[in-house]
């Protein structure tokens, strides 16, 4: 390395102090110094502003690497993921609107009908725990294959217990959460795989909804069929989609697990193919004029790989129960548990609710209640999506081209607020029994706070630690479960004994709590990254 590029490469360290998480996005000339030429070498966005560097930089000779992949495959491969976490995520509210119908044909209360729900939740959060690891070692492409098979034959399962037992329905829920675990943590895992960091803010946004559409267009759609045809058919035709997604799957959804090396911005030498590696943990890149062969159509339908030998499979098992010690990733979690338990909460009352007097809702009627929830996820998708980019990006020109995590934390005062008043609405008409349009509308307002939530968690936590994005969902998704899953066990007795403007508001206070914690993360979030960078507890824990 030359005398100018160990200045340049002294600056770039000085700079980040070692700070994950701290991206220059920005080729920011007048403010980098020595830096600047480093920079004018990478990659940078060649529409809308130019001086954008491509974050992470794609592989220099291989086409191989989904950074380079054309737009229309990334879109394909993302479309069918979101199809994916849609599908599992109507599975699982899919009960709300046929549970007057299956409390009849058992013979159960509203309440233990809901631990069939909580039955479902757990074991989404418990075995993310057991797949997603073999994503990290055996790649993403067989977990969506198997995991999708496996739910559908669940489904086809619950079709035909929906008018046999309650203990034959209750198992076949908890084996539908087992095998539906994935869609909340491969996906994300997904995007940081295929995508530059200026996309993931919009994108994460689309898969948040796709999972909470699927949350309030499920008991929408199922409300519809079991209305006329039963419990049973609404599960018959999840089934069909569910199938008609993995075939889709397995011919248009190549493997996006990427091994090769990559260009690193912190190593001057890195793209002129230096293939010295002075310090642990950089990346080597390989020579230019070795250009890799391109994969065929028929190689990309390739089950699986033989397996990442760089990656110990009882390490990666461990590694989510090390990263609850890291207080970005916690926080993340309780923002991202708290924003989805709105689903079940709603899920698991509505008839509760609304069948009553003096509402009367049918079936068909609790179904087409979800509509409003999902159009507030609408807005909720372009606040935290496109509206959260902006503003991040505001801040990073201002802080010279640099992004830090927090910059898009702003925009959790107005998920708190969307939150609280959404939910102040909802519990004050119904409590007075106004016209049904404004408890609706309160839902609304309340799922426009819910959906910037669980975008806000996942895109906070993968912005500070985006090298663990998949071992990161798998902690969200656990925690998130279990949340969720202490609601199925209380809620519908807890609204009876307390009412439900006590109920929702004290959600709601909960809710408003934990993201007013964005203020200190907003004002020492950095230094918290860099103790952590400092303490680096998986290595201590002998994971890396």
């Amino acid at each position: 390395m030359t005398e100018q590029g160990r200045e340049s490469s002294g600056e770039i360290e000085r700079y980040f102090h070692g700070t994950p998480g701290t991206e220059i996005l920005f080729d920011d000339s007048s403010k980098h110094g020595a830096v600047s030429d480093r920079l004018h070498q990478l990659k940078h966005r060649t529409k809308g502003d130019s001086r954008m560097l491509l974050v992470p930089q794609p592989s220099i000779n291989d086409p191989n690497d989904p950074l380079r992949w054309p737009a229309w495959k990334k879109n394909l491969v993302f479309f069918n993921g979101c199809w994916y976490a849609f599908m599992g995520a109507i599975t699982g509210p899919i009960m709300a609107a046929g549970m007057e119908q299956l409390s009849v044909t058992f013979g159960k209360s509203l309440q233990t009908l809901t631990y069939a729900n909580g039955a479902c939740l757990i074991n989404q959060g418990v075995w993310n725990c057991v797949w997603m690891p073999f994503a990290v070692k055996y790649g993403r492409r067989p977990i969506y294959l198997f995991s999708n098979l496996l739910m559908g034959i669940a489904c086809i399962w619950l079709a035909v217990a929906s008018d046999k037992t309650y203990l034959v329905f209750l198992v076949g829920r908890a084996f539908l959460g087992a095998f539906q675990a994935p869609i909340e943590s491969i996906v994300p895992a997904t995007v940081t795989d295929m995508f530059f960091l200026h996309h993931r803010g919009e994108l994460v946004a689309i898969y948040g909804l796709a999972v909470l559409g699927g949350n309030e267009l499920g008991p929408m759609f199922s409300g519809l069929i079991v209305q006329d045809l039963g419990m049973g058919w609404a599960f018959w035709i999840v089934t069909i989609f569910v199938f008609v997604n993995l075939i889709c799957m397995f011919f248009f959804m190549p493997e996006t697990k990427y091994t090769g090396p990559r260009p690193d911005p912190l190593n001057v030498n890195s793209s002129t193919g230096d293939s010295s590696d002075d310090q642990k943990g950089r990346v080597v890149v390989a020579d230019e004029a070795s250009p890799v062969p391109q994969r065929s159509f028929v190689q990309e339908l390739q089950f699986w790989s033989r397996g990442d030998p760089d990656v110990n499979l009882a390490h990666i098992f461990m590694r989510p129960f090390v990263l609850l010690a890291y207080p970005t990733v916690v926080w993340s979690c309780f923002i991202y548990g708290l924003a989805l338990s709105w689903n079940v909460i709603l899920g698991a009352t509505v008839a509760q609710l609304f069948a009553p007097p003096p509402y009367g809702f049918n079936s068909r009627n609790q179904g087409l209640f979800f509509l409003s929830p999902f159009m507030g996820s609408l807005f909720g998708v372009f606040f935290s999506g496109p509206g959260g980019d902006w503003i991040a990006n505001l801040f990073t020109k201002r802080n010279h081209g640099v992004r830090e995590p927090e910059m898009r934390l702003p925009i959790c005062l107005l998920a708190a607020f969307f939150t609280f008043f959404g939910a102040l609405w909802f519990a004050l008409a119904y409590e007075h029994q106004m016209h049904w349009m404004m408890p609706v509308v309160g839902a609304g307002i309340l799922s426009v706070g819910s959906q910037m939530g669980t975008t806000l968690g996942m895109n906070y936590a993968l912005d500070c630690h985006k090298e663990l994005s998949v071992e990161i969902m798998i902690t969200i998704a656990a925690l998130k479960s279990c949340i969720a899953w202490i609601w199925t066990w209380v809620i519908n007795d807890f609204i009876t004994a307390s009412g439900v403007l006590s109920v929702f508001m004290t959600v709601a206070t909960i809710n408003v709590v934990i993201y007013l914690f964005c203020i200190p993360f907003n004002l020492k979030g950095k230094q918290v990254r860099i103790w952590l960078h400092k303490k680096n507890f998986l290595q201590a824990a002998g994971l890396l």
